[in-house]
């Protein structure tokens, strides 16, 4: 796996991401400052930013450390901001390599630079080992890609796939629940009067005598007389 001896300091990951956020960086990943849009896109900021330290670090570079063995962290914790990087193959003098030393204009830049994007950090050397510089992923083939491509743009596919977001259950528990207390007690008032009512035609059935057919006659009396029939003058 790639190895590298570096001079340089490391940039924390949480200020890498302020950065980019305040320098409105949308080209550049935080998470992955070698990615060559984002490498590139670094640097022409820290040229506008410090027009005064950039032109002395002429092979400014980042270099990221990372293990494809660990699956749990996306990214590491810092980022490698380096003016010198010796990959290193087999072997390497690093006594050779140091002996070679860094420019007084470079160095003294490095650390200006180091003020201004990670102060308090270390410049110094550092072994980096990266065990996937290009942070490589298996492609799709073509079936995954349409079927991916139908999931993200169907209305209905987060549906289909028997998956409910939460929201639409308490969209739908809401459509089925009346809300707040006034239609509760008009929900409670409704059915109470449903009941009153179905009760009340219950009672009156049972206690009600069938209509006769015979004429019906007043009930008032009449002077001990027999009772009129309804319709006739008293």
């Amino acid at each position: 796996m790639p190895t590298w001896l570096v001079h340089g300091f490391r940039w924390p990951r949480p200020l890498i991401r302020i950065h980019i956020i305040l320098q409105n960086l949308d080209d550049c990943a935080a998470e992955w400052t070698m990615a060559p849009l984002t490498s590139s896109g670094l640097i022409e900021n820290f040229k506008e930013l410090y027009p005064e330290i950039m032109p002395k670090l002429e092979s400014l570079r980042f270099i990221e450390q990372y293990d494809p063995e660990d699956i749990v962290s996306k990214d590491q914790p810092y980022a490698f901001v380096c003016d010198q990087v010796h990959e290193v193959q087999l072997s390497v003098d690093i006594d050779e390599v140091r002996g070679k030393g860094v420019a007084n204009d470079a160095w003294g830049a490095l650390v200006d630079l180091r003020d201004k994007l990670a102060p308090g950090e270390k410049v110094g050397w550092f072994v980096v080992v990266n065990g996937d510089v290009e942070r490589w992923a298996p492609p799709m083939d073509e079936e995954e890609e349409i079927s991916m491509a139908s999931q993200l743009t169907s209305p209905t596919s987060r549906h289909s796939s028997g998956v409910r977001r939460e929201d639409d259950d308490a969209a739908s528990d809401q459509t089925k629940r009346p809300k707040g207390i006034k239609n509760w007690f008009k929900a409670r008032r409704a059915k109470s009067y449903g009941n009153l009512r179905s009760q009340t035609a219950i009672r009156s059935t049972q206690l009600s005598p069938p209509l006769p057919n015979n004429p019906i006659y007043l009930t008032r009396a009449t002077n001990g007389k027999a009772p009129v029939p309804a319709g006739t003058a008293v």
